[in-house]
């Protein structure tokens, strides 16, 4: 539909262009401005969602280019992307999305504090119910998806991108030397303080990342992995987010458990 007329809208929620389609539950509560711009974007905001200011908490953010606004909580800008924020979420980020056809899914329940980034178009951002997000930095600044299961606890100053951003060249062939990958995250995966998931990092359900760990390779499910760069030094394991929930059932024989563990696989250099 066209955007109508600015006065229509809730008072924080500010729309240039033509051909949105914007639909905010009437339950929803917008206490941070959001702005979309350019043409034919999509956004949904859930029944109960809760859109706050960002505060910022000692994590360093981009300084912005001059005459630019950074009072937005959510920008939208560019042509047929999706923003769809689920029922029930709380955000309290400085999110942008610019570039044109990239779809973020933000599911229900969840609660995210930090920074969102989408600066380029035809990229993917799914972040599943009841995930939680503590001060963290979500990056894609190339085609490519992030995908994030149910339940994920990611905790403070985590960041999560899926290229090196800038690019890297050989100089006899002018080939690229560091292409982006996606990055998957399963089901209820805990991503301690300032670890750093790196492009085309796997991350199997139910995993532990250590605080202060550099990720990049497959992470097996249920296990803990540490260190720069992370090895696997746990398996087996089944973590919750609160003690009143108690511990597993335990399992009376483990099959095959090793010793020790070989390193993530990682590419060669030459």
């Amino acid at each position: 539909m066209d955007a109508p007329a600015s006065n229509l809208w809730p008072p924080l929620l500010e729309v240039e262009g033509d051909s949105h389609g914007i639909l905010v539950d009437p339950d929803a509560r917008l206490d941070a401005r959001i702005i979309v711009k350019g043409q034919r974007n999509r956004l949904i905001i859930g029944g109960g969602a809760m859109i706050v200011a960002f505060a910022p908490a000692g994590f360093a953010a981009t300084v912005p280019e001059a005459g630019e606004t950074s009072s937005y909580s959510i920008t939208i800008d560019g042509d047929d992307n999706v923003v769809e924020i689920g029922a029930g979420t709380k955000l309290g980020v400085n999110a942008t999305f610019r570039g044109d056809r990239n779809v973020i899914s933000i599911g229900d329940a969840c609660h995210l504090h930090g920074f969102v980034n989408v600066l380029c178009s035809d990229a993917y951002l799914k972040i599943g119910r009841r995930t939680t997000m503590v001060q963290g930095s979500i990056q894609l600044h190339e085609p490519g998806s992030i995908v994030f299961g149910e339940d994920c606890m990611i905790s403070s100053q985590v960041y999560v991108s899926l290229s090196d951003i800038h690019p890297i060249y050989d100089r006899a062939s002018g080939q690229r030397l560091n292409p982006a990958a996606s990055v998957t995250v399963g089901d209820h995966v805990w991503m301690g303080l300032r670890c750093l998931v790196m492009k085309g990092t796997e991350i199997g359900d139910g995993s532990v990342i250590a605080a202060g760990a550099i990720v990049s390779g497959e992470v097996p499910p249920n296990t803990i992995v540490a260190g720069v760069p992370a090895r696997v030094v746990r398996q087996d394991i089944e973590w919750r987010r609160d003690f009143s929930q108690g511990p597993p059932e335990p399992i009376a024989k483990i099959v095959d458990r090793p010793a020790r563990w070989k390193t993530f696989w990682r590419p060669k250099l030459s």
